[in-house]
Protein backbone atom coordinates (compact mmCIF):
# COMPACT_ATOMS: atom_id res chain seq x y z
CA UNK A 1 0.00 0.00 0.00
CA UNK A 2 2.96 2.71 0.59
CA UNK A 3 4.57 2.22 -2.40
CA UNK A 4 0.94 2.91 -4.30
CA UNK A 5 0.61 5.81 -1.75
CA UNK A 6 4.05 7.16 -2.50
CA UNK A 7 3.05 6.79 -6.29
CA UNK A 8 0.18 9.25 -5.46
CA UNK A 9 1.71 11.43 -3.43
CA UNK A 10 4.41 11.97 -6.51
CA UNK A 11 1.37 12.76 -8.94
CA UNK A 12 -0.20 15.58 -6.40
CA UNK A 13 3.00 17.52 -6.06
CA UNK A 14 3.48 17.26 -9.75
CA UNK A 15 -0.53 18.19 -10.47
CA UNK A 16 0.29 21.23 -7.74
CA UNK A 17 3.42 22.34 -8.87
CA UNK A 18 1.65 21.89 -12.56
CA UNK A 19 -1.12 24.44 -10.46
CA UNK A 20 1.10 26.85 -9.40
CA UNK A 21 2.95 27.66 -12.40
CA UNK A 22 -0.51 28.12 -14.52
CA UNK A 23 -0.93 30.63 -11.57
CA UNK A 24 2.45 32.42 -12.37
CA UNK A 25 1.88 32.01 -15.92
CA UNK A 26 -1.10 34.35 -15.44
CA UNK A 27 -0.06 36.66 -13.19
CA UNK A 28 2.97 36.81 -15.30
CA UNK A 29 0.73 37.23 -18.36
CA UNK A 30 -1.80 39.57 -16.61
CA UNK A 31 1.01 41.96 -15.51
CA UNK A 32 1.95 41.84 -18.95
CA UNK A 33 -1.64 43.08 -20.09
CA UNK A 34 -1.75 45.50 -17.39
CA UNK A 35 1.83 47.17 -18.69
CA UNK A 36 0.35 48.01 -21.90
CA UNK A 37 -2.92 49.77 -20.68
CA UNK A 38 -2.51 53.29 -21.34
CA UNK A 39 -4.13 56.46 -19.17
CA UNK A 40 -6.20 58.81 -21.53
CA UNK A 41 -4.71 62.30 -21.96
CA UNK A 42 -5.27 64.78 -24.25
CA UNK A 43 -3.81 64.09 -27.23
CA UNK A 44 -2.37 67.19 -28.39
CA UNK A 45 -1.01 68.62 -25.17
CA UNK A 46 0.31 65.35 -23.79
CA UNK A 47 1.76 63.52 -26.80
CA UNK A 48 2.92 64.55 -30.26
CA UNK A 49 0.78 61.89 -31.79
CA UNK A 50 -1.16 64.87 -33.77
CA UNK A 51 0.44 65.19 -37.29
CA UNK A 52 0.45 68.97 -36.83
CA UNK A 53 1.23 68.94 -41.10
CA UNK A 54 -2.37 67.75 -41.79
CA UNK A 55 -4.13 68.74 -39.45
CA UNK A 56 -6.56 71.65 -40.86
CA UNK A 57 -9.73 73.54 -40.69
CA UNK A 58 -11.93 74.43 -43.74
CA UNK A 59 -14.19 77.63 -43.89
CA UNK A 60 -12.25 78.53 -41.07
CA UNK A 61 -11.81 82.71 -40.85
CA UNK A 62 -7.89 83.17 -41.44
CA UNK A 63 -7.93 86.62 -39.67
CA UNK A 64 -8.83 84.16 -36.15
CA UNK A 65 -6.94 81.64 -34.42
CA UNK A 66 -5.85 78.64 -35.94
CA UNK A 67 -7.12 74.83 -35.37
CA UNK A 68 -3.92 74.33 -34.29
CA UNK A 69 -4.25 76.90 -31.57
CA UNK A 70 -6.98 75.67 -29.77
CA UNK A 71 -5.90 72.37 -29.80
CA UNK A 72 -3.41 73.75 -27.51
CA UNK A 73 -4.30 75.07 -24.20
CA UNK A 74 -4.99 78.66 -25.72
CA UNK A 75 -4.88 80.52 -22.55
CA UNK A 76 -5.80 83.83 -23.94
CA UNK A 77 -8.95 82.48 -25.28
CA UNK A 78 -8.29 82.96 -29.06
CA UNK A 79 -11.45 81.78 -31.20
CA UNK A 80 -11.44 79.71 -33.95
CA UNK A 81 -14.27 81.13 -36.71
CA UNK A 82 -16.20 79.62 -39.39
CA UNK A 83 -15.98 82.21 -42.27
CA UNK A 84 -18.13 81.74 -45.41
CA UNK A 85 -21.59 80.58 -43.26
CA UNK A 86 -21.91 78.62 -39.64
CA UNK A 87 -20.29 75.57 -40.56
CA UNK A 88 -17.07 73.91 -39.82
CA UNK A 89 -15.00 71.00 -40.85
CA UNK A 90 -11.84 70.15 -38.48
CA UNK A 91 -9.70 67.73 -39.50
CA UNK A 92 -7.36 65.95 -36.85
CA UNK A 93 -4.82 63.59 -38.28
CA UNK A 94 -2.44 61.46 -36.34
CA UNK A 95 0.48 60.06 -36.84
CA UNK A 96 -0.05 56.38 -35.12
CA UNK A 97 -3.49 55.03 -34.57
CA UNK A 98 -5.31 56.36 -31.07
CA UNK A 99 -8.22 55.06 -29.59
CA UNK A 100 -10.55 58.37 -29.39
CA UNK A 101 -12.76 58.20 -25.38
CA UNK A 102 -14.29 61.76 -25.22
CA UNK A 103 -13.59 64.71 -27.42
CA UNK A 104 -14.38 68.16 -25.61
CA UNK A 105 -15.38 71.53 -26.78
CA UNK A 106 -15.31 74.91 -25.32
CA UNK A 107 -16.86 77.68 -26.56
CA UNK A 108 -17.02 80.46 -24.08
CA UNK A 109 -15.62 83.40 -25.47
CA UNK A 110 -16.90 84.70 -28.86
CA UNK A 111 -14.73 87.54 -30.98
CA UNK A 112 -16.34 90.71 -30.73
CA UNK A 113 -19.22 90.92 -33.32
CA UNK A 114 -18.22 93.41 -36.54
CA UNK A 115 -20.43 95.50 -38.85
CA UNK A 116 -21.28 92.03 -41.09
CA UNK A 117 -20.55 89.13 -38.57
CA UNK A 118 -22.07 87.99 -36.09
CA UNK A 119 -20.78 84.59 -33.84
CA UNK A 120 -22.31 81.83 -32.06
CA UNK A 121 -21.43 78.93 -30.11
CA UNK A 122 -22.27 75.59 -31.54
CA UNK A 123 -25.76 73.38 -31.43
CA UNK A 124 -24.69 70.68 -33.72
CA UNK A 125 -21.57 68.78 -34.13
CA UNK A 126 -20.71 65.44 -35.62
CA UNK A 127 -17.52 63.13 -35.26
CA UNK A 128 -16.32 60.95 -38.29
CA UNK A 129 -13.77 58.97 -37.82
CA UNK A 130 -11.02 57.16 -40.67
CA UNK A 131 -12.77 59.07 -43.40
CA UNK A 132 -11.08 61.88 -46.14
CA UNK A 133 -13.88 64.43 -45.59
CA UNK A 134 -15.28 67.56 -47.16
CA UNK A 135 -18.46 69.59 -46.94
CA UNK A 136 -20.26 67.48 -50.14
CA UNK A 137 -19.15 64.24 -47.59
CA UNK A 138 -20.96 65.07 -44.68
CA UNK A 139 -24.71 64.17 -46.00
CA UNK A 140 -23.74 61.10 -47.29
CA UNK A 141 -22.16 59.91 -44.61
CA UNK A 142 -23.48 58.80 -41.06
CA UNK A 143 -21.65 60.76 -37.95
CA UNK A 144 -19.88 57.98 -35.74
CA UNK A 145 -21.39 60.01 -32.54
CA UNK A 146 -22.62 63.58 -32.42
CA UNK A 147 -24.10 66.23 -29.68
CA UNK A 148 -26.55 68.66 -29.62
CA UNK A 149 -26.06 72.26 -27.32
CA UNK A 150 -29.42 72.84 -26.20
CA UNK A 151 -28.96 74.96 -23.16
CA UNK A 152 -28.18 78.68 -23.94
CA UNK A 153 -26.00 78.99 -20.55
CA UNK A 154 -23.92 76.16 -21.43
CA UNK A 155 -19.95 76.07 -22.44
CA UNK A 156 -18.83 73.27 -22.72
CA UNK A 157 -19.91 70.09 -24.76
CA UNK A 158 -18.55 66.79 -23.99
CA UNK A 159 -18.96 63.86 -26.97
CA UNK A 160 -18.37 60.73 -25.50
CA UNK A 161 -16.70 58.15 -27.55
CA UNK A 162 -17.51 54.20 -27.70
CA UNK A 163 -17.34 51.55 -29.64
CA UNK A 164 -15.14 50.13 -32.54
CA UNK A 165 -15.31 53.33 -34.65
CA UNK A 166 -13.40 54.93 -32.25
CA UNK A 167 -10.64 52.21 -31.74
CA UNK A 168 -7.41 52.19 -33.88
CA UNK A 169 -8.27 55.90 -35.58
CA UNK A 170 -6.35 57.54 -37.84
CA UNK A 171 -8.00 60.88 -38.40
CA UNK A 172 -10.83 62.16 -36.50
CA UNK A 173 -13.40 65.29 -38.39
CA UNK A 174 -15.24 67.96 -35.90
CA UNK A 175 -17.83 68.64 -38.15
CA UNK A 176 -19.89 71.90 -37.02
CA UNK A 177 -22.90 71.62 -38.27
CA UNK A 178 -25.09 74.23 -37.02
CA UNK A 179 -24.79 77.52 -34.79
CA UNK A 180 -26.60 77.94 -31.32
CA UNK A 181 -27.98 81.07 -33.13
CA UNK A 182 -29.80 80.52 -36.80
CA UNK A 183 -29.21 84.40 -37.28
CA UNK A 184 -25.47 84.52 -36.56
CA UNK A 185 -23.35 84.20 -39.88
CA UNK A 186 -20.41 82.40 -38.44
CA UNK A 187 -20.05 79.76 -35.43
CA UNK A 188 -17.02 79.58 -33.51
CA UNK A 189 -15.14 77.66 -30.77
CA UNK A 190 -12.08 78.52 -28.08
CA UNK A 191 -10.80 75.03 -27.34
CA UNK A 192 -10.71 71.39 -29.05
CA UNK A 193 -9.38 68.65 -26.87
CA UNK A 194 -9.32 65.45 -28.33
CA UNK A 195 -8.88 62.65 -25.22
CA UNK A 196 -7.88 59.04 -25.68
CA UNK A 197 -4.18 57.28 -26.09
CA UNK A 198 -2.41 55.51 -28.51
CA UNK A 199 -3.52 51.98 -29.78
CA UNK A 200 -1.64 48.92 -29.60
CA UNK A 201 0.62 48.26 -32.03
CA UNK A 202 -0.36 44.05 -32.88
CA UNK A 203 2.48 43.67 -35.16
CA UNK A 204 5.23 44.57 -32.10
CA UNK A 205 3.37 42.66 -29.30
CA UNK A 206 2.70 39.18 -30.77
CA UNK A 207 4.37 39.64 -34.36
Amino acid sequence: ARPAQAVMKGVSNEGSNTDMMQQFQQKKAKQSTDGLKHEDVDLMMCTDLVDQSKTTALNSCSSHASLLEVLQANPDDKALASDADQQLLLKVLFKEKVNVSAVELRFDQPPPDGEEETYAKPRLVKLFTNRDMNFDDVEEVGASAQTLVETAEATKARITCGGSKFQRVESLVVFVEEAADPEASRSFINRLCIIGHQAKNYHAVYG
